[in-house]
């Protein structure tokens, strides 16, 4: 699933490609992705107008109009962006194509079809309704330290909650805690002051360096956790085989070695 990093680096690529063109037609294939809007609405809305640029807020791209409004658009599992110029470059599963009066497209193509694409005048009443938390890469120390000091449950499952913060999934909560050396099913209300200082301060770096190479089309580092994430995968630091358990539903990996079941 597209978490934070994947997400800024798909309003890059939109950036790169698609602004200040005229949208000449909108095909929306598969209107049970929509929430909010009816198709016939998004059409009016897009048909005639301009991108002008592209913000992110959690795991959500959200793209300006120049009307006021905003395309929204959260990836799924599978979702991505594709911009193309001939048809024969179409991707197989264009959810939301996008025409421009240049005869170039863009496509929102989601094989899985867990995506969903929404409009809204308002990205703060958009996160209100959505009950979104703070995003993970604007969240301050102060407010970090509040809301995981009273949250009850294992820290990977306060990491991906997206009503406490915004854009962390499976793949980076597991990074986080990699390399903060926690378990993933670590009480986080049993953390002390210097572990939750630690889960802040590498939750920055992780998402910061996860940016910048996806932006880039880059490899992660070999050090994360992130690449060894597979079966029979090792841990990049202790060369131990590397477990999964169940948090949430959710598969996390870890290493027994660097990530010692031990709550106090």
């Amino acid at each position: 699933m597209p978490e934070l990093p994947e997400v800024e680096a798909f309003g890059k690529y939109l950036d790169r490609t698609s602004l200040d063109k005229i949208i000449e037609n909108v095909d929306v294939k598969n209107p049970e992705l929509l929430q909010n809007v009816e198709a016939d609405v998004l059409k009016e809305k897009l048909e005639g107008h301009k991108f002008k640029y592209t913000k992110r807020y959690g795991k959500y791209t959200l793209t300006s109009l120049d009307n006021g409004f905003w395309l929204i658009l959260h990836y799924g599992m599978t979702g991505r962006l594709k911009y193309f110029k001939n048809k024969d470059e179409a991707p197989h599963y264009d959810r939301l194509l996008i025409t421009f009066e240049d005869e170039s497209h863009i496509a929102f193509d989601d094989p899985r079809k867990f995506g969903k694409i929404n409009l809204t005048s308002s990205i703060g009443n958009f996160v209100k309704e959505k009950k979104l938390g703070p995003d993970a890469t604007e969240i301050d120390l102060k407010t970090f330290k509040q809301i995981f000091e009273r949250k009850k449950g294992a820290i990977k499952s306060a990491l991906m909650d997206q009503h406490i913060i915004a854009g962390i999934g499976n793949i980076y909560s597991d990074e986080i805690l990699f390399q903060t050396c926690i378990h993933p099913k670590a009480p986080a209300n049993k953390l002390n002051n210097y572990q939750i200082e630690q889960i802040f301060k590498v939750m920055k770096d992780v998402l910061k360096t996860s940016v910048d190479k996806r932006i880039a089309g880059e490899e992660l580092p070999d050090s994360f956790i992130i690449p060894h994430r597979r079966k029979n995968g090792k841990c990049p630091n202790s060369d131990i085989k590397l477990k999964t358990i169940k948090v949430s539903s959710r598969t996390a990996y870890y290493c027994p070695e660097c990530q010692k079941e031990i709550f106090e």
